[in-house]
């Protein structure tokens, strides 16, 4: 009998994470690809073709995370979709002589997350917001690798972030 119960247990709690992503949020059932919309640039900086690369960026993060395929047609399960709000450069430190030390970039991206199969949204206008600081001595490759590490970890943000509605 005991053995009986336990086998039972054991089963329910197989059965009960089938659905669970060890990344801590879970997709929501019959998601199994996804249409990725090109971002609407609200940002005023045209020449960075921001939507492009963080488009690209998020393909990257959603395949490495493995949650769901990319088909861009709207037949797809489900529709990512969003706006990037605002990027900005600005001065954060200056030396004694009033030079500029510390730059920091800050871009805002407004993204949703639609399930096309129930037609609601599992994340609906989800602000994400990231800044990174960079020494202005450097010059444009410092700043370059600045921009390049800010659009990578906000990807992997705004990615983590879909079914994390909590």
């Amino acid at each position: 009998m005991t053995k009986l119960m336990l086998l039972i247990i054991f089963s329910l709690i197989i059965v009960s994470c089938t659905h669970y992503s060890f990344t801590g949020r879970s997709i929501p059932p019959g998601i199994r690809n996804a249409q990725l919309v090109l971002f609407e640039d609200s940002s005023g900086r045209y020449d960075l073709n921001l939507p492009d690369l963080l488009n690209d960026l998020m393909i990257h993060h959603i395949e490495r995370y493995n949650y769901f395929r990319i088909e861009n047609s709207s037949g797809a399960d489900s529709r990512i979709s969003g706006r990037i709000r605002s990027y900005n450069e600005r001065f954060v430190s200056q030396t004694r002589d009033e030079r500029t030390d510390q730059m920091a970039i800050n871009i805002t991206v407004e993204v949703s997350f639609f399930n096309n199969n129930t037609d609601e949204f599992v994340v609906r206008s989800l602000t994400v917001s990231e800044t990174e600081h960079y020494d202005s001595s450097g010059g444009d490759q410092i700043r370059d690798r600045a921009f390049e590490t800010l659009m990578d970890r906000l990807a992997e943000n705004i990615i983590l972030g879909l079914g994390s509605n909590w």
